[in-house]
């Protein structure tokens, strides 16, 4: 059984219906698309409107608010007019910034970079405040961690591992799938497994997180999705949500972006949590760091 959603921040009912999706039935994913679609309208429909429009029937609408966490739709109507009201405050006036310009490149980068603040404003209000801490306190604790991730998550994990390591905390991240299993099943209890998947079912990163524990680590996921494969084996899972609406629509949406910036967050966190060990730490790697530099201009090529 899914366990059911904490209410989201202000701010975060779309998101966290986005992050609901891939564990609804389809029957409630059409209401929850059908709110996603037009959010000012599902405010002010009835629940026998959404079934019309989700073509579903009215006790359909009812279970779906329920499964997305609310006590019914009278409550996620209430929350969601909140954040559309919300965010109709905080946008910038008509006709400003990006809805001036042209159709052509400088339009799409600055679209793309307006979903990306969209995606981080999602990111905080999908977090959990007792599920940031508890990620944090098993990554500290951890004798050595192994970071995993395929595919475009691959890259966020070896970011992860390196930052990790920088501040006095073992990490490594292989990038061949079978070695990150073998090596998750070599963990001990006093190990981590960190694990990075968007949709949080893909096969091999599953197979890595049931290595992990077969071998008794502790395991922290960031994900896209609530609900996932993967969140059912970890100890504890980090959504990050994106701004897209289907699984489709991941390799588009700068889901990555959320992912690498929570990253680095948990890693500050794990750093706070012993400022002297990560002192040390940097303090050796900018030595390193250091020497790989050179003063001679003709040791540089000009190729």
């Amino acid at each position: 059984m899914t366990q059911r959603p904490q209410l989201p921040q202000a701010g975060g009912v779309l998101a966290g219906i986005r992050a609901m999706l891939p564990v609804l039935k389809p029957s409630e994913r059409r209401v929850a698309e059908a709110v996603l679609s037009r959010p000012g309208w599902a405010i002010e429909g009835s629940a026998q409107d959404l079934a019309a429009a989700a073509d579903v029937s009215r006790a359909t609408v009812v279970r779906t608010a329920q499964r997305l966490g609310y006590s019914g739709l009278p409550q996620l109507r209430v929350l969601l007019a909140r954040d559309v009201g919300r965010a109709g405050s905080e946008s910038r006036p008509e006709g400003a910034g990006v809805s001036r310009l042209p159709a052509g490149p400088t339009r799409t980068v600055l679209d793309f970079c307006s979903s990306v603040v969209e995606s981080l404003q999602a990111l905080t209000t999908l977090l959990d405040a007792d599920d940031v801490d508890h990620a944090v306190t098993v990554l500290a604790g951890a004798q050595r961690i192994l970071v995993g991730g395929h595919g475009v998550s691959a890259p966020v994990a070896a970011e992860a591992a390196m930052r990790l390591s920088a501040i006095g905390h073992p990490a490594e991240a292989p990038q061949d799938a079978l070695d990150q299993e073998i090596k998750a099943r070599l963990l001990s209890q006093a190990d981590a497994c960190l694990l990075i998947s968007g949709t949080g079912a893909t096969r091999s990163t599953v197979a890595v997180a049931q290595s992990a524990r077969a071998a008794g680590a502790s395991i922290v996921a960031l994900t896209g999705f609530h609900g996932s494969p993967l969140s059912k084996i970890a100890d504890v899972t980090l959504t990050a949500g994106f701004g897209g609406d289907s699984l489709q629509e991941e390799l588009r949406a700068p889901l990555r972006i959320p992912q690498a910036v929570l990253v680095n967050a948990l890693v500050q966190a794990v750093a706070d949590s012993d400022p002297a060990r990560a002192l040390a730490a940097r303090d050796r790697v900018l030595e390193v760091v250091g020497d790989a530099f050179t003063d001679q201009p003709d040791e540089i090529g000009t190729g």
